[in-house]
């Protein structure tokens, strides 16, 4: 069974309501901007993007590719490189320090440490001339000040966590000697062994067959219980937000359009946009996923990120769009109970 017909059964126990008040703030991307300088112009790739994470949430960040997702976990750990890329705006805060103005020095002694990151492809992340060992025991001594000794025995305990058979001597193997799973839960025990505060994990189960995929967010789930660490889960996979989130943010063109409660949003989107996302979902029948007809696509394509969108970014592929969406940019309105959504056509906004 896949997971997108798999979560709606889930959804009762792994959706979560509105947020305690008390959750401290660990995470704040307020009003972020980055553009690319290419050879065809200056493509805004994020644009006035802001959310934010609390501890022991775990938050979906969903939306196709190139809206922007990617981007802004890359500039959370100030990854990007630049040239070509350009942070023109905005504040990224981390427990109320904004990370955009430290020092490169203080930068890395955050970076992988009380902020790390799980990345889409761990053969191309994890170095293969090193063991899963020295690369777990590495972080730790750098960050953590640890000995060869304790640093291995840090290792060991990371991959027996992450589920890992037999870690004391997988350890001393390459990441070739891993399969594709194995390899996504070291790079999940690598970004865990220094005990980090937020977790970001972009695409952590692409290119993975599905019984691999429940098993890599059975992992997080458990994770986030037991050590309280602070998860964004990037993906454009709605089922994997229903098997994991608490509140989700939807991006589309690089923008902010919809950021709820993962309970609400599924069962009362109220983007355009969002709604399109979930009519493309597979659904049960019987307890079984049962094709009724085609799947709903969306129309059109994304816009071209090289020109200013002056109105609503998804108003050429809406299907409510008015004259008003082509023209101006519709403000983020609050519905009540954590839901807010960026849309003429809601009964605030419009």
């Amino acid at each position: 069974m896949t997971l997108e017909a798999k979560a709606p059964v889930d959804r009762e126990r792994a959706l979560g309501a509105q947020l305690p008040a008390d959750r401290e703030k660990v995470l704040e991307i307020d009003d972020l901007r980055v553009c690319f300088a290419t050879p065809d112009g200056i493509v805004r790739a994020v644009d006035g993007v802001s959310y934010s994470l609390h501890a022991g949430e775990t938050l979906g960040v969903v939306g196709e590719s190139g809206c922007g997702k990617s981007v802004t976990a890359m500039s959370v750990l100030r990854l990007l490189a630049s040239p070509p890329a350009v942070v023109a705006g905005g504040a990224i805060r981390y427990r109320g320090t904004d990370l955009l103005g430290l020092s490169e020095e203080r930068m890395r002694s955050i970076r992988g440490n009380e902020i790390s990151m799980i990345f889409q492809d761990p053969m191309t992340s994890l170095n293969p001339v090193l063991t899963i060992g020295e690369q777990i025991g590495e972080a730790v001594r750098l960050h953590q000040g640890l000995g060869r000794r304790a640093a291995r025995e840090r290792a060991v305990e990371m991959l027996a966590l992450v589920n890992i058979p037999d870690p004391r001597r997988r350890a001393d193997e390459y990441p070739h000697q891993f399969s594709g799973g194995m390899r996504q839960r070291a790079m999940i025990g690598l970004a865990l062994a220094c005990h980090p505060k937020v977790l970001i994990a972009d695409e952590p189960t692409t290119a993975l067959d599905v019984t691999i995929q429940a098993q890599i967010l059975e992992l997080l789930r458990k994770l986030e219980a037991e050590t309280g660490t602070a998860i964004m889960m990037i993906t454009h996979d709605l089922g994997v937000v229903a098997e994991t989130c608490e509140r989700v943010v939807v991006l589309y063109a690089g923008r902010k359009v919809e950021d709820a409660p993962a309970r609400r949003l599924f069962a009362a989107a109220a983007h355009p946009y969002t709604r399109g996302l979930l009519a493309s979902m597979p659904r049960l029948a019987d307890g079984a996923a049962r094709s009724h007809g085609r799947l709903t696509e969306i129309p059109g394509m994304v816009p071209s990120l090289k020109e200013p969108v002056p109105g609503c970014s998804f108003a050429p592929r809406c299907p409510v769009a008015r004259p008003r969406c082509t023209r101006e940019r519709p403000p983020l309105v609050a519905l009540g109970d954590g839901h807010s959504v960026a849309c003429w056509e809601t009964e605030r906004g419009a």
